[in-house]
């Protein structure tokens, strides 16, 4: 019954307008049978035109029972459905984008904020055993495409994914990929360092949990090499 009442309430715009139609369609279909009916001057159209009559007026009043029944249920019946009955919408993640984040430290209590790179790279995260990264490591030299590893696997996971920026002061974390199963010690994804100029870098892995939440995030400074080929 709650289901009916929701979708109802729900749909309510759309049964409106539909049986709306319907009342002015019958309703001008009645006007013309009662039309018919006065004008009929022999017995077998007079029958005819009360058959109608009868039929579009019938349809006329199922229309208008319909609309009666909408609006009592979604005004009256609806918003008496407790709110537990009642489905969670769930939100759309942009995997690729960077959100806000509120950082939850191992024990529950609010973490410290990860500070700007040229102040030092906070790499405390990695101790974290559910959102860490155990390959590349802390210094490790890096060239062409690298498997990334790792865990990324906290209570009420909703997404990860890796990032990488430069060791300038003013740049800014761009992410190389994500994900959206869970995985304990594997294979994260890979990363294409051919592409970038050799240098310092430093990567991270952010793994969100479905309130948006995140444990600090594993950072750890690399160093791309010059490709091979």
């Amino acid at each position: 019954m709650e289901d009916a009442l929701l979708f109802i309430e729900e749909q309510q715009t759309w049964i409106y307008l539909l049986f709306a139609l319907f009342a002015i369609l019958y309703l001008k279909a009645t006007l013309d049978a009662a039309g018919e009916l006065r004008a009929a001057l022999f017995g077998l159209e007079r029958e005819r035109s009360l058959s109608k009559l009868r039929r579009s007026g019938a349809m006329l009043t199922v229309s208008l029972a319909i609309l009666l029944t909408t609006f009592v249920l979604a005004t009256y019946a609806g918003p008496a459905i407790p709110a537990a009955a009642r489905p969670t919408a769930l939100p759309t993640v942009s995997l690729l984008a960077t959100p806000e984040i509120t950082l939850v430290a191992q024990n529950g209590a609010p973490a410290t904020a990860i500070p700007p790179l040229h102040d030092g790279l906070d790499s405390s995260g990695c101790t974290n055993l559910t959102a860490t990264l155990t390959s590349p490591v802390e210094g490790e030299t890096l060239r062409d495409s690298v498997d990334i590893l790792g865990t990324a696997d906290v209570a009420n996971f909703s997404f990860y994914k890796y990032e990488y920026r430069s060791m300038a002061p003013d740049s800014v974390w761009r992410t190389i990929s994500a994900g959206t199963t869970p995985v304990v010690e594997g294979k994260l994804g890979s990363w294409d360092t051919s592409l970038l100029v050799p240098g310092d870098y430093a990567l991270r892995l952010v793994v969100t949990d479905t309130a948006g939440n995140a444990p600090l995030p594993c950072a750890i400074r690399v160093s791309v090499a010059a490709s091979s080929s």
